[in-house]
Parts: structure tokens; C-alpha cells; sequence
């Protein structure tokens, strides 16, 4: 071999050998800074000739294993919506309190039931009626907290999805621009361009459910698991319409004019926009898990607080009216429905015949007509019919749209208006196909005295102070309820009114009646509560005092953060896992490319060598010359 063409050969070796160690280096620099990384490897060869020592790298290629590359984006998503529940149900825990701390939800309504024990025992004492005012104000300014900070994390849910969709289209943008650099580079190394792109995808993955198909060029396509285009030979455009506005009454609705939340929204070219959480299109990563926090976990904590808020409500001011029986044919019972309010009820209880089956009906006055019909959930009764009646502007109006009313729910009973504001609910008579088993109206007391022991405590403090039946000008006033639940200011101003609920005869001051009664009202009168908060099933609503609805409450928060932590573990086992074996298939081992790099090395110096020794032998042969 002659000295030039040694030289020439160690040369090579050198650039070869260079290129080689570039590589090894990037595969190692990308494996410690992103994790793990698809592996470009390439190819060793000896110089033709056998002599010199020399590296040919050939063209980089990557070994990829798509099934678990797409296991791994799709738990990218699963993980990415268990942290967003975690991270919230943890806030709300911290908020509601443990089941034994005194700053618990629970914790309030329990002192104001320790404070009506003591006045029931010491009623005639001012201190105490300032004690049992200022534990019952208590418990109102924490409902408003929890609410209102309820209402903020759902905001900020809303300002997050604004930033996540954002972050959406950034990802297909940058995985649009890599499809085109790897399609115009197919004769070259696209290595690195690759796993840019699989960082991106990962990205987008993390953010919501997808799928990726790959296409002629190296380029891939990036479709929803449902199958709307998100990426193909342009990226789609995704949006979403923030409510920064959002309350207690704001809810997801597929029309535009009745959603008080935003949407997110996509749309291909010139085509016409397609909402995606309409038909649950997204159902993983980020975006998801914001969704659900907005729509399904942070309101069913607010229906929680407002259902706590309702039965402090209606607890303490509900009086029920008795029936007289009419004793017919046809026969059945009067009520006076005089202080009958729009919200309150008339309880109907009647057996079909023959058969011999008893049926419930509730009964609801309503003034607005527009808010009909009402649906069976206005109650937390499983068992009854919801039936609302306009009022109409009298018991005698009231009195026949009830009759039509009844009549359009197939339940054969008639009702009349014999005289002033009685109400006459009778079997069909002739028909003899029914019997009118009780009949009790439950209104809501507004006044301090002569209303018997009940007492409105509460009331609707953001609007004007009104009575709290459960409907305010055609709408649900339970919706949002504990953010505006309030004590009742004629009470405050006259806290001898937690005693005196008589003027003729006049109650005594030291009567413990009053604050007895409102005792037993809070800890341990039987009531049902709403199964839309999470808390018993549609069939078997949890029944009990609200001091135990508010325990089983915290402690439901509790479970939640509990499961939701439970959940993300699994989870990031099942990561991990998944990261490892793409590791260990598709990746690089940090172990085998040191060696690679020590090989590398020893190869540098054999080329350096050649390359002294040609050195040293042509100065020898340029002196021998001279």
C-alpha cells in the first residue's frame, strides 16, 4: 500500500469514525433528556483492503415498534386526565375538610346544632340567642365560600381548556411542519426529525385521545378516536369559545344559545365546525379531564353544597298542613291551601282499585306556567309523581288546572274549590277505580310568629331576601342555592324570634319549644336527599338529619381524592411499564452506546496513528531525498 493511499484511508476512518460518534452522542443526549428515544443505528464495515482501520456509516435508519409506540400515547392520555382529577379532587378535599376536622362543612352545621341544644335549654338567655345567630350566620358564610370557590375552580378549568386546545394546535402545527421536512428528506437521515415528531404526537396524545395512520413520504395522518381529521395534508384548526362568566347555573348544552360553557370546536379547511364534546368525541388526556372536572365532578360537588343548603332551608321553615276528611261520595279530604307559596306542595296519596296499589303524587304549585311540566327529580322522592299546576291567580284556578292536570297523568281523581282557599281532592266516585288514601299540603312559613314553631332561619339572600321554596321566578332556586343562602335579616334583628313563635297567647321567654323543635328539624327529623349529588341511589335516596347528610358529604370527598390517587398510581405503574418496553424494543441502551463510544475511541486512535506513522515516513523519505 502506498503512503497516500494509507493516508487517504485514515482520513476516511476519521471523518467516518466522527460521524459515528455523533450519533452514539445523540442517541445518549436524547435518551437522558427526553426519557427514552427511538434508536438510530448504523452499520461498521473494514476498508476494502483489510488495512488502515475505518468506520462507514450507512444511511441512519430507526427500529420502531408502532403497536407500542400507540399503547404508549394512548396512556399518555389516560394518565394526563387521571392528574387533572387527582389535582382537583385534592382541592376540593382540602376545601370540604376531614370527617373529624373542626373546619369541615360538617363541623358548621354540628355547632349550630350544639347552639340550638343550648337554647333549647337556657332559652331565655341573650347570650346564647346572639351564640345560636352567630353559629347559624357561620354556616351560611362557608356555604358562600365553598360555593364560590367551587365556581372558581370550574373558571378555572374553563381558562386551562382555552390554554390546552391552544397547546393542541401547536402540536399539529409542528407535526404538520416535521411531516414535510421528513417527506422532503426521504433519501437522507431523518432520524432526528422522527423523533421530534413522535415527541409531538406524545404531546398532542397527552392532550387528548388520538390515532395516528401513516402515509407514502414518512408522513402521518392524526385522526380523534372518534375519526375526525385532525391532520393530514394540513392541520385542522381547533377553538375554544371561553366563558369567563361561568357560574352555578352555567352548564354544557349542544345549543349554542342555552350553553353557558365553552366547546371545543374543530374544523378542516372550509367546512363547517364540528363541536367535539357534543357526542363525548374526547374522552382522554388533559382536555378530557378538564371537561369532566367542569361538567360532571366540580358541579356534582356544588349540587352537594346546594343540597345542604336547600334542607337547611326548608327544614327549619316548613310547616305542614293538615287535611279534614270528606266523607262522600265521592270521598276524600280538604286543604286549606292559603299559604301555599310557588315551590310548595300537596302531598297525594291514594290506592288504585283493584289491586290494591298505593301511589304517591306531589303536587307543586308553580307561578310561572312557562316552567312546566316539571320533571319527577324536583323531589328527591323516587317513589312519587311530580305533577306541576299553574296557579293561575286563585285556589279556584289552581283548583282546575290541577283537575286537567291529573286527568293528563291518567290519575283518576278529582279536585274542586267548594269555598274560599280550600282545596277538594276526591276519589272518581262512580268509577270506583280509586281510593284518596291522605291529603297534607307542606308550605313554607315566612313570618316569625303565629306560623307555629317552624322558623325561616334562611332565605335567598341574593334576592332580596326572599323566602326560599325551591323556585324563584320560573327557576330552580336550588341551583347555586349555597352561594346565596343567607340569615334570614328580620331574624337578626330580632333574635327573641328564635324563641317566641306566639303573640296570642303569648310565648314565654324562657319556652324551650321553639329551639327544641328546630333541633330535631337539623339532627333528627328523617329527610331525603337528591341522588343527583352522588350521595344514595335514584331507587333508595340517603335519608337522614342534614347534619348527617353534610358528615356523609366530607366523608364522600374523602373516598373520592382517595380513588382518584388509587387510580393514578395504577396508572403510572402501567406507564412506566409501557416506557420501559418501548425502551427496551425500540430505544436506546445508554450502556451499549458507551461501548460503542469506548470502540469508537480506540478507533480514533489507530486512524491518528496511521496517520503520524505516514507522517513520520514521508519526512524520512523527504530527507533521504535531499
Amino acid at each position: 500500500m502506498s503512503l497516500s493511499t494509507a493516508l487517504n484511508a485514515a482520513v476516511s476512518g476519521l471523518k467516518a469514525n466522527q460521524s459515528a460518534v455523533d450519533l452514539a452522542a445523540r442517541n445518549i443526549a436524547n435518551a437522558t433528556t427526553e426519557g427514552y428515544t427511538r434508536k438510530t443505528v448504523g452499520q461498521s464495515n473494514a476498508l476494502a483492503g483489510g488495512e488502515g482501520i475505518g468506520v462507514s456509516v450507512r444511511a441512519a435508519v430507526r427500529e420502531v415498534d408502532n403497536y407500542l409506540f400507540g399503547q404508549l400515547q394512548r396512556s399518555s392520555g389516560v394518565n394526563a386526565k387521571l392528574e387533572v382529577r387527582s389535582e382537583f379532587l385534592t382541592r376540593v378535599d382540602q376545601m370540604f375538610g376531614t370527617p373529624d376536622s373542626e373546619t369541615s362543612i360538617a363541623s358548621y352545621v354540628t355547632r349550630l346544632g350544639t347552639a340550638f341544644q343550648d337554647l333549647a335549654t337556657t332559652p331565655e338567655s341573650t347570650v346564647t340567642r346572639e351564640a345560636t345567630l352567630a353559629a347559624a350566620e357561620e354556616l351560611t358564610v362557608e356555604l358562600n365560600r365553598l360555593s364560590d370557590e367551587i365556581q372558581q375552580m370550574r373558571r378555572e378549568t374553563e381558562r386551562r381548556l382555552e390554554d390546552a386546545v391552544s397547546q393542541a394546535n401547536g402540536a399539529l402545527a409542528k407535526i404538520h411542519d416535521l411531516n414535510l421536512k421528513i417527506s422532503a428528506n426521504q433519501a437522507g437521515s431523518v432520524a432526528d426529525l422522527q423523533d421530534e415528531r413522535d415527541l409531538a404526537v406524545r404531546e398532542l396524545a397527552s392532550l387528548m385521545d388520538i390515532r395516528t395512520v401513516e402515509r407514502e413520504g414518512g408522513r402521518i395522518s392524526v385522526f380523534t378516536n372518534g375519526g375526525n381529521l385532525l391532520l393530514d395534508t394540513q392541520p385542522a384548526s381547533l377553538s375554544f369559545d371561553e366563558h369567563p362568566t361561568l357560574n352555578a347555573s352555567s352548564f354544557y348544552n349542544s345549543d349554542p344559545a342555552l350553553r353557558g360553557v365553552g366547546t371545543v370546536t374543530l374544523q378542516v379547511g372550509g367546512s363547517a365546525p364540528i363541536d367535539l364534546l357534543r357526542d363525548g368525541t374526547i374522552r382522554e388526556g388533559k382536555i378530557a379531564g378538564l371537561v369532566d372536572m367542569r361538567d360532571k365532578t366540580l358541579v356534582e360537588a356544588q349540587s352537594q353544597l346546594d343540597e345542604i343548603a336547600h334542607n337547611l332551608a326548608k327544614s327549619m321553615s316548613e310547616t305542614t298542613v293538615t287535611s279534614a276528611a270528606v266523607a262522600g261520595p265521592p270521598a276524600g279530604f280538604d286543604v286549606d291551601i292559603a299559604a301555599l307559596q310557588n315551590g310548595d306542595s300537596i302531598n297525594l296519596t291514594y290506592t288504585e282499585t283493584p289491586g290494591g296499589t298505593q301511589r304517591q303524587v306531589t303536587i307543586v304549585r308553580v307561578d310561572d306556567a312557562t316552567a312546566l311540566p316539571l320533571a319527577n327529580t324536583v323531589t328527591a322522592n323516587a317513589n312519587d309523581t311530580v305533577v306541576g299546576v299553574a296557579w293561575g291567580g286563585s285556589a279556584a284556578t289552581f283548583a282546575t288546572n290541577l283537575d286537567a292536570a291529573l286527568a293528563a297523568a291518567s290519575i283518576n281523581i278529582d279536585t274542586s274549590n267548594p269555598a274560599g282557599t280550600t282545596l277538594r281532592i276526591v276519589d272518581d266516585g262512580v268509577g270506583a277505580t280509586t281510593d284518596v288514601d291522605a291529603v297534607t299540603a307542606t308550605v313554607t312559613s315566612t313570618g316569625l310568629v303565629d306560623g307555629g314553631t317552624a322558623l325561616p332561619l334562611f332565605v335567598d339572600g341574593a334576592n332580596a331576601q326572599a323566602a326560599y321554596t325551591n323556585f324563584q321566578d320560573g327557576a330552580r332556586q336550588k341551583v347555586g342555592f349555597a352561594s346565596r343562602i343567607s340569615l334570614n335579616a328580620n331574624v337578626r334583628a330580632d333574635p327573641s324570634s328564635l324563641v317566641v313563635y306566639s303573640t296570642s297567647p303569648a310565648t314565654d321567654a324562657g319556652d324551650p319549644a321553639r329551639p327544641t323543635e328546630l333541633l330535631e328539624r337539623l339532627t333528627g327529623r328523617s329527610r331525603e336527599f337528591d341522588p343527583a349529588t352522588g350521595i344514595g341511589g335514584t331507587g333508595q335516596p340517603f335519608a337522614g338529619g342534614v347534619d348527617e347528610f353534610a358528615r356523609r358529604v366530607v366523608s364522600f370527598q374523602a373516598n373520592e381524592v382517595v380513588l382518584a390517587n388509587r387510580a393514578l398510581d395504577s396508572q403510572k405503574v402501567v406507564q412506566l411499564g409501557l416506557e420501559e418496553k418501548v425502551q427496551g424494543t425500540t430505544g436506546v441502551s445508554i450502556d451499549d452506546e458507551m461501548a460503542q463510544l469506548l470502540l469508537l475511541q480506540n478507533a480514533y486512535a489507530a486512524n491518528a496513528r496511521v496517520m503520524s506513522a505516514v507522517q513520520e515516513m514521508m519526512s524520512l523519505l523527504g530527507n533521504i531525498l535531499r
